[in-house]
């Protein structure tokens, strides 16, 4: 078998660091909670503006805590409820599900939001000490062909006159509150002030309108949910002790995660991981001295995929399939699971199916231990 995963295999244990509650443990307790006092909620709605916001906020917060405390929210008219991503590009992969467990009973009257949606409409905002008209905001657009992504140039005299930092980060999120963050984070490739008035520019709330438009002139699919946009890399293998360097080509929903990992850094993991959520993934080495040996490693790693997803991963609501990757001996099943504990009951069972290859487990960082996802006397039967 490959030395890396034998190295670093870790014999079967029935605990593990992750002694939190399970996300999807989480997202249960608050459909309940919201269940229980879902009159009240619909109070708050119905008496917006007339009610105290700062106790409505703390009674709602209250639920939302059942899900982690750094959960932010808005809750608007025609009782919609919206999560908001806040920049955590992690949390694009958990509230979808949230959303998704919204009870029967409730759907025809709430509506909810996984993140914020974005509008078209102008109004005032403020901060840092000036209020600044939307619909005085001037952007200046290049779309990049490329990485089907846009560049932006902004400027607003009072926005501008801020301090630099101040400036760019109040102009982000007036951005966000008109794209829509699904639509910023997927298609906003870089952001640049400008000193003086702009030409040929547009104004801010017509910008949601000018990027659908252009996407859908270069025929283009327009995704506002980064789960439904894989992107391909290449790398050259590399030597390494750790799993992955061997790697030639893969996919992912969620690049800066693979990225991370690549560049040591766990702060993706470590986000996902405070709400409950591991991001892992299923290793399996293969043998690759013939011609057509990779070809059929990668489209059994493809079976697999598809038999995970749709008959573990999504219908019990276990996590989601974020990709996958090839390398020169092992092949890799990218997950993030929202319940590890019911996903484990359930896995091995599952991979009994293909004997004749084994399967371990890892988080989806560097330098941890790898779990054994099959039944064996000893490791020295591997060799």
């Amino acid at each position: 078998m490959d030395k890396t995963l034998k190295e670093k295999i870790d014999a079967w244990t029935d605990t593990d660091e992750h002694t939190e509650i399970p996300f999807r443990k989480r997202v249960q307790d608050f459909w309940k909670w919201f269940t229980d006092n879902e009159k009240k909620l619909s109070q708050i709605v119905e008496n917006r503006g007339k009610s105290d916001s700062e106790n409505a906020v703390e009674f709602i917060a209250a639920g939302t805590n059942l899900i982690n405390e750094e959960v932010h929210f808005n809750l608007g008219g025609d009782y919609e409820f919206t999560f908001s991503v806040e920049g955590h590009s992690s949390l694009f992969y958990l509230y979808p599900y949230v959303v998704s467990q919204l009870p029967e009973q409730f759907k025809d009257k709430w509506h909810f939001f996984p993140f914020n949606q974005g509008t078209d409409s102008s109004f005032s905002f403020g901060m840092y000490g000036v209020n600044v008209a939307m619909d005085q905001v001037q952007v200046a657009v290049t779309y990049q062909e490329d990485i089907n992504a846009f560049s932006i140039r902004f400027y607003e005299k009072d926005l501008c006159s801020l301090e630099e930092a101040q400036s760019y980060n109040a102009y982000y999120i007036m951005m966000e509150i008109m794209l829509g963050e699904g639509l910023s984070y997927q298609y906003i490739a870089d952001v640049e002030r400008a000193d003086a008035p702009l030409e040929d520019a547009i104004s801010l709330p017509a910008l949601r309108t000018y990027i659908v438009d252009t996407l859908k002139a270069h025929d283009k699919e327009v995704f506002d949910n980064p789960q439904q946009v894989y992107t391909s890399y290449r790398f050259e293998p590399q030597e390494n002790e750790e799993l992955r360097f061997d790697v030639v080509a893969g996919s992912s929903c969620f690049q800066p995660l693979v990225a991370n990992y690549y560049n040591g850094s766990t702060e993706l993991f470590d986000q996902l991981n405070r709400f409950g959520a591991q991001a892992m993934f299923i290793a399996f080495p293969f043998e690759n001295e013939k011609e057509g040996d990779a070809k059929k490693a990668l489209d059994f790693r493809y079976e697999l995929e598809d038999r995970l997803s749709e008959e573990l991963l999504s219908p019990e609501g276990l996590g989601l399939l974020l990709g996958g990757a090839v390398g020169t001996g092992t092949c890799y099943i990218d997950l993030l699971l929202f319940d590890k504990p019911a996903f484990m009951e359930k896995i091995i069972p599952f991979l009994k199916d293909y004997p004749q290859y084994r399967f371990y487990l890892s988080d989806f960082r560097q330098d941890c231990d790898l779990y054994r996802l099959f039944e064996a006397e000893d490791d020295e039967s591997e060799d």
